[in-house]
């Protein structure tokens, strides 16, 4: 079936899902876009930042609750707000709008603008799972590099000028050691950065790209609602129904009896 493109005078509504408990005051939004219409939701129960694997796999079943009850509330497409992309492939085969992740549209919207990118990243230990992420979609040829700048999610709006300092410093140097032909900042909560980190390499003769994870995802998301377009059912086939056993509190890692330290 050809997809119908939609009307331009309709704004288009994005369920945003920050795969982490905030607080209920929170002011971490997506920036404005033309035409979007955002509705922020976090967890109710997960952890405060995605740092690791395992705060990426436990995150995943409130994203995919999230993500179910957003198409039900008439969402008309979903971003999860985490450059590690957690649940994204998962997410996709039980709902039918569509799902963007921040690292997969960052990527390829990189591939339109140069011939290699390096992801700057947070801290120095997420760098295997960044390497990870752009092995499942099969970019290494066009990864440059993938660098951290030495700062955890939660520390880098403690010192904003320091984090500035070493995104600058390390952007630098992944182009000048790396080859990096454009930089993609490796965590949305960088996205305040982006406008500030181009001038400054364009100041020190380094006219790169710098993708902001946010931009992309929310505006490849409008695309694709603007084409009427969403993710193949063959790629993506929904699960069969069957039943669901869900631990209770005494199962918190999902074994009974199970606790961290346990021989």
């Amino acid at each position: 079936m050809i997809p119908s493109l939609r009307p331009v005078d309709e704004p288009v509504r994005i369920t945003v899902i920050a795969p982490v408990v905030l607080p209920e005051d929170s002011d971490d939004l997506f920036p404005v876009v033309e035409g979007v219409v955002f509705d922020h939701r976090s967890l109710a129960a997960g952890t405060d930042s995605i740092e690791s694997r395992w705060d990426d796999q436990f995150s995943v079943p409130g994203i995919i609750d999230a993500a179910m009850r957003a198409e039900g509330a008439g969402a008309e497409a979903v971003i999860i707000d985490c450059m590690d992309d957690p649940g994204l492939d998962t997410v996709r085969e039980v709902v039918r709008i569509p799902v963007v992740g921040p690292a997969e549209a960052s990527m390829h919207l990189a591939l339109c603008l140069a011939g290699r990118f390096t992801i700057l990243t947070t801290a120095d230990e997420d760098i295997p799972v960044v390497r990870e992420i752009v092995e499942r979609n099969r970019l290494e040829h066009r990864s440059a590099s993938i660098r951290g700048i030495g700062i955890s999610p939660l520390q880098l709006h403690e010192d904003p000028e320091k984090t500035f300092r070493r995104f600058a410093e390390v952007a630098t140097i992944a182009v000048r050691e790396d080859g990096a032909e454009a930089i993609i900042a490796g965590c949305t909560l960088l996205s305040d950065l982006i406008d500030r980190l181009s001038e400054h390499l364009v100041d020190v003769g380094l006219d790169v790209p710098v993708i902001d994870p946010r931009q992309a995802a929310a505006h490849h998301a409008r695309m694709l609602v603007r084409l009427g377009l969403s993710h193949s059912a063959v790629s993506y086939p929904a699960p069969p129904p069957t039943p669901i056993v869900w631990p209770g509190p005494e199962m918190r890692f999902g074994v009974a009896g199970f606790e961290r330290g346990d021989s």
